[in-house]
């Protein structure tokens, strides 16, 4: 009755309110109060009634519900040492076993309870019919219920024509506890590599360097034996490291400092210029994991160095990397190596096919006509594979037509009808597969050589016989000039492939400003003694009035961004307009305080953008929080299906996430 009273609470105040009105009544006139106060008797008489049937009722139904649920062990359904509940639709509790009430501290097997109130924020109509896994009948639902985790297994009862609901409560608490520290515990290996080691050897004494090698083995492994990680030196710049996956996830969210302390670490005050990459495998069993750190060491010295990546089933995922990488500046025995290889399998092939990346740029083609050379060179038949409607480098293909002719060049279409089984294919100026000139190309089975210098991508060309790769090349035309020189005593370069060649590097550094070492100078004093004309080379790069006039206008639209960043947005449709963009972020770096600069503009269906910076703001990693990529100082992608508000918005958040690492 008690229940039943805190239910129906608001008849007190109804009888209040009654009897109050029956005795000012009463003072007009008493006949009338007698009737009211009659009326009054039987109404509360009726509830009475009805809510002792409503108490009947229940009682029926637990005993239906035990009878009903006594199979296999005739004991009765309340001895059950699970907690079990039955409920109406809406999460009023009909009844509840013994279990149930000692654990969930219920003390009272009336329906005035609400399973909600025990769940809490948890939907009821999931724990009830909404959970995607069913198990024998059963929907399946996990919910945690103040410390402790369940397991709610649910079952649709029809009592007495009405739709109820069967749970079990399963406790799971220690076997989610136990998961836990399953996953926690799961070892990752990590390999560390100090780059550019055995650069320092020519910058300090020996004695020097060691102590430098093993001050940054004790930096190291101190930064790891902090996180509970074992670390052990296996060679003078190699180490291996383990580490728990709970140990892991703290120093992501270290933002693996050490790579920064590495970098600023100095010897006697001078600069050591020393960075640190690190490849994590996160397989099954150590061996798979160490593959996988090798794997993933690989990558991040691909993409750069200074950086960690982490590979976890042929995913990966980086960390770093906003330095400009290391650039190796003494040892060529790699590019001889390549050389050599490339003149055997040119020599081994019945024709030879080359391409660059879609919407080529001078890079892309000027590289591509040095590999023409070096083919010619020895007498294989040669074609350059360009799409004529989307390149960027229409004045060097038709310069170099002027020069040799224009069978050179050939459509994609063409190009698939000369693919034989002894073709050898070069793809220059990118490594990924879909942004190939002519993607359909690699799926014919041919040898395919990869010739780039953009820090590496996952989806990379896999099956390529070489992959020649130096992402601290200024340019892909730098790499195939410096192989030009070590493949014949003869030279193979003619001034028009050297001119393309020379064009190439100037595009790429922006005429030899940004990302130039040692070795670009090497080259263009190559390309110089092979004839290329520099003031030929900058006509390359003279436009229109028109092309002039549009670019200006972007720039003039640009606003500045969290101060170091500029960027504009335009929705002009005009010819050439890839190249004007790329020629207007160039120029936005010229404006001051500027580290970086945008141009987002439309092409079809999808929104471009177009990075550049001087390399103090790494736009590749912008770029690729979009889905795109490149390098470090020019880079680019494409979002299809959104607006230029959206684009524009999506960009703002990944220069946020940038200047937040």
């Amino acid at each position: 009755m008690k229940k039943l009273w805190q239910r129906f609470d608001f008849t007190l105040i109804d009888l209040l309110a009654a009897i109050v009105f029956i005795a000012i009544t009463a003072v007009f006139n008493w006949k009338i109060a007698v009737v009211e106060f009659s009326v009054l008797i039987v109404l509360f008489a009726l509830r009475f009634l009805y809510q002792k049937s409503i108490k009947e009722k229940m009682l029926f139904k637990v005993k239906a519900v035990e009878e009903n649920f006594d199979y296999k062990t005739g004991k009765a359904f309340s001895s059950l040492t699970v907690p079990c509940v039955v409920v109406y639709e809406d999460g009023e509790i009909l009844w509840f076993n013994d279990t149930f009430r000692d654990q969930f501290s219920i003390t009272s097997k009336t329906p005035a309870q609400n399973l909600k109130v025990l769940l809490k924020r948890e939907k009821l109509d999931r724990v009830l019919e909404g959970s995607t896994e069913q198990i024998r009948g059963f929907f399946l639902f996990k919910v945690r219920i103040g410390n402790r985790y369940y397991a709610i297994y649910s079952n649709e009862i029809e009592l007495e024509n009405e739709k109820n609901y069967l749970l079990y409560f399963f406790d799971e608490t220690e076997l989610r506890l136990t998961e836990k520290e399953y996953y926690e515990s799961r070892p990752s290996v990590m390999l560390a590599l100090i780059d550019n080691a055995d650069e320092i050897y020519q910058e300090f004494k020996e004695s020097a360097c060691t102590a430098i090698l093993s001050a940054l083995e004790q930096m190291v492994e101190d930064w790891v034996t902090s996180f509970g990680g074992l670390c052990r030196k296996f060679s003078s710049d190699r180490m291996l490291i383990l580490v728990e996956e709970r140990s892991l996830q703290k120093m992501i969210a270290d933002k693996f400092s050490i790579l920064d302390r590495v970098r600023a670490f100095t010897f006697d005050g001078k600069e050591t210029d020393l960075t640190l990459s690190i490849g994590v495998g996160k397989e099954e069993s150590f061996l798979e994991s160490n593959n996988s750190a090798r794997q993933a060491l690989d990558m991040a010295q691909s993409r750069g160095g200074d950086q960690v990546a982490i590979r976890h089933e042929a995913q990966y995922k980086f960390y770093g990397g906003v330095s400009g990488g290391f650039e190796r500046k003494k040892n060529k025995s790699k590019a001889r190596l390549i050389a050599k290889t490339i003149s055997e399998l040119i020599g081994e092939s019945e024709n030879v096919l080359i391409m660059g990346h879609r919407f080529s740029d001078y890079d892309a083609i000027g590289s591509a006509i040095g590999l023409f050379a070096i083919a010619s060179h020895f007498g294989k038949k040669t074609n350059i594979v360009i799409d004529r409607e989307t390149t960027l480098s229409t004045p060097m293909v038709k310069q170099f037509e002027r020069a040799r002719g224009k069978e050179i060049f050939v459509s994609p279409e063409r190009a698939a009808s000369l693919v034989g089984e002894e073709t050898l294919l070069f793809v220059a100026d990118t490594h990924k597969k879909d942004f190939t000139e002519a993607p359909e190309l690699l799926k014919k089975g041919c040898k395919t050589v990869v010739i780039d210098h953009h820090r590496k991508s996952v989806d990379y060309i896999e099956n390529a016989v070489v992959f020649y790769h130096s992402p601290n090349a200024s340019s892909a035309s730098e790499m195939v000039t410096e192989l030009a020189q070590y493949l014949d005593k003869k030279p193979v370069l003619d001034q028009p492939s050297a001119q393309a060649l020379f064009a190439g590097i100037m595009l790429d550094t922006r005429n030899f400003v940004i990302r130039t070492g040692v070795r670009t100078f090497e080259a263009a004093a190559y390309l110089r003694s092979r004839a290329a004309n520099t003031v030929e080379a900058k006509k390359l790069f003279s436009n229109d009035m028109d092309v002039f006039r549009h670019r200006n206008q972007i720039i003039d639209a640009a606003d500045r961004f969290e101060e170091h960043f500029a960027i504009s947005v335009t929705e002009t449709q005009i010819a050439n307009l890839r190249l004007i963009t790329s020629q207007a972020a160039d120029e936005m770096l010229n404006i001051d305080g500027i580290h970086a600069s945008f141009v987002l503009f439309r092409l079809g269906n999808q929104m471009n953008i177009s990075a550049r910076s001087y390399g103090e703001v790494n736009v590749q990693l912008i770029m690729e929080t979009l889905g795109g990529g490149g390098h470090q100082t020019m880079a680019a992608c494409q979002l299809s299906g959104v607006s230029a508000e959206e684009a524009l918005r999506k960009l703002h958040d990944a220069i946020r996430q940038y200047t937040q690492k």
